[in-house]
């Protein structure tokens, strides 16, 4: 587990934290690798990079939030770095409708990457076609 993880983890694992629930089925277990950011972006001043290197990663699939500010910054990164991208439009949010379409829009024509929703993806032929 990465340095500051633990304090997160009471924050949001709290008995009276209303995201607890959600959280509890996201820990990463033993056998997970976890990259702690400090900014927007997940490859900002993060090991990312090289890690995804090390296990052959050549396509990414981002997930979560925000639309518009840490997904956004990730898939510029992940489309400066060759990554093959998809970003399922129904796997992230952001503060309005609107803003999250205009991210959408945003990610799918300038970090080239697919936005199709999370139905769509066939995980299998993903992995045959590294």
């Amino acid at each position: 587990m990465a340095i500051g993880c633990e304090e997160a983890d009471l924050y949001c694992l709290r008995p009276d934290a209303p995201c607890r629930e959600f959280v509890e089925q996201l820990k990463p277990d033993e056998d997970d690798y976890l990259v702690l950011k400090p900014m927007h972006s997940a490859f900002y001043q993060t090991p990312l990079e090289l890690l995804l290197q090390h296990l052959g990663a050549t396509t990414l699939i981002l997930c979560g939030l925000a639309t518009n500010s840490c997904i956004i910054c990730t898939a510029h990164d992940a489309n400066m770095r060759n990554f093959r991208l998809f970003v399922p439009s129904n796997c992230s949010a952001s503060r309005s409708r609107a803003e999250h379409k205009q991210a959408i829009q945003n990610i799918q024509e300038m970090a080239n990457a697919n936005v199709s929703p999370s139905g769509s993806l066939r995980l299998l032929e993903l992995v045959k076609n590294r």
